[in-house]
């Protein structure tokens, strides 16, 4: 039995959320579920904008008018966008919230005497949409030739799919990929998150996350989400899912979920610790010449993930040294 602050590793029964979505389709089930048992009488929902080129939220009233749309690689102002049509929202509701989200949503949504159920997304750090567009660029994909654009799906661990006017799709791996680059630059990460907490206290019923390391590519190719239920509601919501059997899942241990994410732990505890050393690489980063340079040419680019990379990688092995 599924209980609150309970790991778990768990994916949907419905082979089709569990494809379209980013891992294991637990969120998407969620949101399936607790609509049918009336639960939840609206949510959030992410839509794409072909004006836009990106994704826009969108409050939706029924399972039928959610959209599953997987991971979403660009900043959207969820806080801005809940306070502006507050309004449209019926209590109890159903939302989906970066870490350093969750808490000023909750408490802006209890002010105005709304219930709320909060799928806490696990966040590396977010980017700009000046990722995308550099990724069009470098797969040679004008933007007006541009139908849709999804990050995630189609398995584990999925990638993206550029769908061009013509149907026809260019697709770009997770991993091992010029994508990849893209994010591990932090040239396109959004200011805030280079002071990120590692682990943060938040209010949300459950926390998402990738089980990378855990899940081996190439074994594992359907996608599973791994979960910290951290609501006795949550819990037996999980349960009721597991008895009708529209989810199945496995205990894990919580050394699970945080080694699954070290990496961004231990990036974003060093930033933390060396604030001096932070604030003058988001300078460098942010600077337009340095910027206009590197992106002008593939090579510079390359040099500067290599370095970049590399370096935080000898100072992380610094910070070990010195701390044994």
């Amino acid at each position: 039995m599924i209980q609150c602050n309970d790991i778990i590793l768990a994916y949907s029964n419905d082979t089709e959320v569990r494809q379209r979505a980013t891992s294991g389709g637990i969120g998407s089930s969620l949101v399936n579920r607790l609509f049918a048992q009336g639960r939840i009488n609206s949510a959030i929902s992410f839509e794409y904008d072909k004006k836009l080129l990106g994704y826009r939220p969108r409050i939706v009233a029924s399972a039928e008018d959610y959209t599953v749309s997987g991971s979403i690689y660009h900043e959207i102002n969820l806080y801005a966008y809940i306070r502006e049509h507050i309004g449209e929202i019926k209590s109890p509701f159903l939302c989906f919230a970066l870490p350093c989200q969750v808490n000023p949503i909750k408490k802006m949504l209890e002010k105005q005497g709304i219930e709320s159920y909060i799928i806490e997304l696990t966040c590396s750090s977010q980017q700009s949409f000046e990722a995308t567009e550099y990724l069009l660029k470098r797969v040679g994909v004008s933007k007006e030739n541009v139908s849709s654009i999804r990050y995630r799906g189609d398995g584990w661990p999925g990638g993206i799919c550029i769908t061009l006017k013509d149907g026809s799709c260019v697709r770009v791996p997770n991993n091992n990929s010029i994508w990849m680059q893209i994010f591990q630059s932090h040239l396109f990460v959004m200011p805030r998150c280079f002071y990120c907490q590692p682990v943060r206290e938040t209010m949300s019923d459950i926390k998402l996350a990738d089980p990378w390391e855990i899940d081996i590519i190439g074994k594992e190719t359907q996608g599973r989400s791994l979960c910290h239920v951290k609501s006795g509601r949550m819990a037996e919501i999980l349960n009721g899912m597991v008895d009708e059997e529209f989810i199945t899942y496995e205990k894990r241990q919580m050394a699970d979920f945080l080694y699954s994410q070290r990496g961004v732990i231990a990036r974003k505890t060093y930033n933390l610790h060396h604030l001096r050393f932070t604030k003058w690489i988001k300078s460098v980063l942010g600077n337009k010449w340095y910027r206009k340079s590197v992106l002008s040419s593939t090579f510079l680019f390359r040099v500067h993930c290599f370095l970049y990379t590399y370096g935080y990688r000898c100072l992380h092995k610094l910070e070990n040294l010195r701390e044994h």
